[in-house]
């Protein structure tokens, strides 16, 4: 009996950190929004992000990504670059999540994105 309640404390342990694993921000998603537009955004590991439109590169940038909150700056509003965005972001299953605007910004980008849902192409080579 014992040896059995100690697999399957081992056994759920792993499966707490396979499943936080999954909620990682970084890799390929892709959006399809309500005016059917289609979007891609490419997050990674080292702080950078790139948003694309119909397949064209829209906007790049900086984020920062801590426990379900994303931080981007990147200048999707203007030239300057001085508009940035907090939103918590929901994993609703490894390969989807919600953005919840925090703060941003720029109208344009919180429209967009606020409520977005996210569902997942790939993820980085480890």
């Amino acid at each position: 009996m014992k040896p059995l309640f100690i697999i399957l404390i081992a056994a759920a342990l792993f499966s707490c950190k396979t499943n936080s694993n999954s909620n990682d921000l970084y890799g390929t998603w892709k959006v399809k929004f309500a005016d059917g537009t289609k979007g891609e955004v490419r997050f990674s590991k080292n702080g950078t992000h790139n948003y694309f439109m119909d397949g064209k590169l829209f906007s790049s940038g900086k984020s920062t990504f801590k426990n379900d909150t994303l931080r981007e700056f990147d200048p999707i509003c203007n030239d300057i670059g001085n508009y940035y965005s907090t939103y918590k972001v929901d994993f609703l299953a490894g390969d989807s999540m919600r953005f919840t605007a925090i703060e941003d910004s720029c109208k344009p980008r919180r429209l967009g994105l606020d409520g977005g849902m996210f569902y997942l192409i790939k993820r980085p080579v480890k």
